[in-house]
C-alpha cells in the first residue's frame, strides 16, 4: 500500500504484532496502531486500505497535524491570481488527504508537518550521517544538513557532530535506540529536502 506523504511505513511505523480487527472495517487484518491518532474519537487499529481510502473522515481522528499556515502562504506565491477561496480550498483538499489518509508519524514532541512548493511534503526515513551523504550528493554534507531544515531557527551549532548518529536508521525499531531523531522529508514537486527534529 502506497501514501502519498509517507515512504514505507511498514518500516517507520510498523504493524501491530498480530492481526486483529480493524476499527473501522471489522476485518481481522495487520493494521496500524490507532491509539496515537488526534482526536476525540479514539481508535484501538486501522487497516492500511481503510487508512488509505479515506475512512477517517468519517470520524474525528487524523493523523498528523499540517502545517496549513504555510502551505496556503506557499500556494498563494505559486498562484497569485487565484482567490482566497481558491486557495483555501486546494489547501483544504492537500490538509485532507495528509491529515486524514497518512500513517501516523511517531514523534518525541508534536510538530507540524512541513510543506514545499505549495504541498505537504513526502515523509522518506530518519536523518543520519550515511543517509545525509547520499541525499547531499555533490553538496558538501554539514552544509546541505544545515540548509535542509524547515525553519532557520531550528537549527542549532553543533548538531551534525554531536546528535546525527553515524549508523543508518533503517526502521523504527532501531529508532528507539537514540534520544534525539531527525525526520527527513522530500518535497512532491521538487528534489527539495526538509529535515524536522526533536529529542524525547
Amino acid at each position: 500500500m502506497k501514501f502519498k506523504y509517507f515512504e514505507s511505513p511498514e518500516l517507520y511505523v510498523g504493524f501491530m504484532d498480530t492481526e486483529v480487527p480493524c476499527d473501522i472495517c471489522r476485518q481481522s487484518k495487520m493494521c496500524f496502531d490507532g491509539e496515537s491518532f488526534y482526536g476525540t474519537q479514539k481508535l484501538g487499529a486501522i487497516c492500511p486500505e481503510c487508512l488509505a481510502s479515506g475512512k477517517l473522515n468519517e470520524l474525528d481522528s487524523f493523523t498528523c497535524d499540517g502545517d496549513l499556515k504555510n502551505l496556503k502562504g506557499q500556494l498563494r506565491e505559486l498562484h497569485p491570481n487565484l482567490t482566497d477561496e481558491e486557495i483555501q480550498h486546494i489547501a483544504g483538499q492537500k490538509n485532507f488527504e495528509l491529515e486524514k489518509t497518512t500513517p501516523h508519524l511517531i514523534t518525541w514532541q508534536d510538530w507540524s508537518w512541513p510543506c514545499a512548493d505549495g504541498d505537504y511534503c513526502k515523509f522518506i526515513g530518519y536523518g543520519s550521517k550515511p543517509f545525509y551523504q547520499h541525499l547531499a550528493k555533490d553538496i558538501p554534507v554539514e552544509e546541505f544538513f544545515k540548509s535542509s531544515f524547515y525553519k532557520t531557527e531550528f537549527y542549532q551549532d553543533g548538531l551534525w557532530t554531536d546528535a546525527v548518529p553515524e549508523q543508518s536508521i533503517q526502521h523504527y525499531e532501531d529508532s528507539n535506540q537514540y534520544s534525539t531523531l531527525f525526520y527527513v522529508f522530500k518535497s512532491l514537486h521538487s528534489d527539495s529536502i526538509i529535515t524536522m527534529w526533536d529529542c524525547d
